[in-house]
């Protein structure tokens, strides 16, 4: 077959499937070619070959803010391991008492949603988030038509702009490596379905170290199906190193809720 009778749509593909993950940067071609000959890629026919083969990235579901009012996720697997906290290089504050970070396995066993509200020096946690998802499904709910982006009382704790409309997850900590999307009203229920870059195998399961600021309202799971320990992202707030707070490596279904008045 000769050039000119490839059609655009053919070419256009062959562009998109050449980028692979377009957001990766700072390999060296050597670590390339090796990652390459691990997996029995030696020649240009079987790079083809393994690329046409990889499946269709998954997309997230439809997320409605109401379940913010239901109780826990009855899909949500229950884990094998005893419930434990990390600890984590901060003070927490559980129910408005402070402990030290290590007095955080006092709450072991207990399932706590946890608050990243920008400050530097401690994180909030509560045995009962039954206010804090009321508060947030009702800031979802209530003006619908206003146009604002942002959260009350929102303080910027970083430089980078905030997202509108999405939340966006690194691999490494300060934003570095690897990143994807979360859009408004959209949930990622297991982040082992998620492709990470074009390997099968590799995924965004308990591999995000970092998050943008976003004015949406926005929860990490520890478990898949939104089940587990939670973390709550306050709209606006830069979470730049989860392992200060206890939550490298950590999130396995991520939930966004949307902005202030969806």
């Amino acid at each position: 077959m000769s050039s000119d009778q490839l059609s655009v749509e053919t070419r256009r593909g062959v562009e998109r499937l050449l980028r692979f993950s377009g957001n990766v940067g700072g390999l060296k071609e050597d670590d390339v070619l090796a990652v390459l000959r691990e997996a029995g890629i030696t020649t240009l026919e079987s790079l083809v070959q393994h690329a046409l083969a990889v499946p269709p990235p998954a997309e997230p579901e439809p997320l409605d803010p109401i379940r913010l009012l239901a109780p826990a996720s009855a899909d949500a697997a229950p884990s094998s391991a005893p419930l434990s906290h990390r600890v984590p290089q901060v003070a927490v504050v559980v129910d408005g008492v402070e402990y030290d970070p290590a007095d955080i396995t006092r709450f072991d066993g207990q399932e706590l949603t946890f608050v990243a509200d920008g400050s530097p020096d401690r994180v909030l946690a509560f045995t009962d988030d039954r206010p804090l998802r009321t508060a947030i499904w009702a800031a979802t709910a209530i003006g619908r038509s206003s146009t604002s982006t942002a959260a009350p009382g929102d303080t910027r704790t970083g430089t980078r702009p905030p997202t509108i409309g999405e939340v966006q997850m690194f691999e490494h900590h300060f934003y570095g490596g690897d990143w994807f999307w979360l859009g408004a009203r959209l949930g990622w229920p297991d982040l082992t379905g998620v492709r990470h870059g074009s390997w099968p195998g590799s995924d965004w399961n308990d591999t995000i170290s970092s998050v943008g600021a976003t004015n949406c309202l926005v929860f990490y799971y520890e478990h898949i199906n939104y089940g587990g320990i939670k973390l709550y992202g306050t709209p606006g707030i830069d979470l730049p190193d989860l392992e200060r707070i206890g939550w490298n490596d950590r999130i396995s279904s991520v939930a966004n809720y949307g902005p202030i008045g969806g």
